[in-house]
């Protein structure tokens, strides 16, 4: 099974992106995102540009334990319990992975606007916790983004 992503040339350098649609019931959430493919990234996470344009409700989810941290600083984490990442094959085929989604929200009250623009530029992440079932093949020469089992 091959799943094909692109590359983003927004990024200097292209950064390698992945359409997924995600779905989550207690949520009422069934909408497409673009993640930015991240070896770096334990976890995969939504954050505050893909949480606003998914219209979620922070305060009805509750918080987690610990904060996380990365680039933008330690911020707030909210699991969402019930959520389904699909995937579309080169073959067409749907393909499921269910997880703990998190999505870490900064304190955007907080910032000084430039650092607000900044922070709401930044792509949510498709992390380790669902890579690590795939192969990842990345050829930016050829244009060719894969995730494969």
């Amino acid at each position: 099974m091959r799943i094909r992503g692109f590359l983003n040339r927004d990024y200097e350098p292209p950064a390698p992106f992945i359409k997924v649609l995600l779905i989550s019931k207690n949520l009422n959430i069934r909408k497409f995102l673009d993640l930015h493919i991240d070896t770096g990234a334990s976890s995969t996470i939504i954050l505050d540009k893909d949480a606003r344009y998914l219209g979620l409700d922070i305060k009805s989810i509750k918080k987690a334990k610990r904060n996380i941290g990365g680039i933008g600083g330690l911020i707030d984490a909210y699991p969402i319990k019930d959520a389904m990442m699909v995937f579309k094959t080169e073959g067409g085929i749907l393909h499921e992975e269910r997880l703990n989604l998190l999505v870490g929200v900064h304190k955007l009250d907080r910032l000084a606007p430039e650092e607000r623009r900044l922070i709401m530029r930044f792509p949510s992440l498709l992390g380790r916790n669902i890579l690590r079932k795939f192969r990842l093949i990345y050829d930016e020469r050829f244009n060719e983004i894969f995730m494969e089992s």
